[in-house]
């Protein structure tokens, strides 16, 4: 019985996707618990709109995740931070203050360790598939 999964299931499949299992597996688990449902005449129209929309979508973020590789990839950035006067920063630099500077999300950021000094560090962003490399350099405020 070819079944719409609603929600992710394991080993089965994913949310939206139209999967072939057996009648007593969709009657009985899929379809009872919500689920899944029939891939039939209405619901195969929803299930092609639906994944046009995920693929469009897929594809808007994946344009914009290549212009922010653009627009960021070997390029320096400047942080003022307050710091001691031996250079040591008060609060330390967080990938939050790093996101900030080009307008990413702080999950995008790689550390290889705490910035907790004044200096310039060599940095990766993780954009999807792309990983840019930038250069922070963390002055005292």
């Amino acid at each position: 019985m070819k079944i719409l999964l609603l929600d992710n299931v394991r080993k089965v499949g994913q949310k939206g996707d139209v999967v072939d299992v057996a009648d007593g597996y969709a009657r009985n688990f899929l379809m009872k618990n919500g689920l899944g449902r029939p891939a039939i005449g209405a619901n195969l129209k929803n299930i092609k709109n639906a994944q046009k929309i995920k693929e469009d979508k897929k594809n808007s973020e994946k344009k914009e995740l290549e212009d922010l590789y653009k627009k960021i990839n070997k390029k320096t950035f400047i942080l003022k931070q307050k710091a001691s006067e031996k250079g040591h920063l008060f609060g330390g630099v967080h990938k939050k203050d790093i996101s900030d500077l080009f307008g990413g999300n702080q999950n995008m950021i790689l550390l290889e360790k705490d910035i907790k000094e004044v200096g310039e560090y060599d940095l990766k962003v993780k954009l999807g598939e792309l990983k840019a490399k930038i250069t922070l350099i963390v002055e005292a405020e």
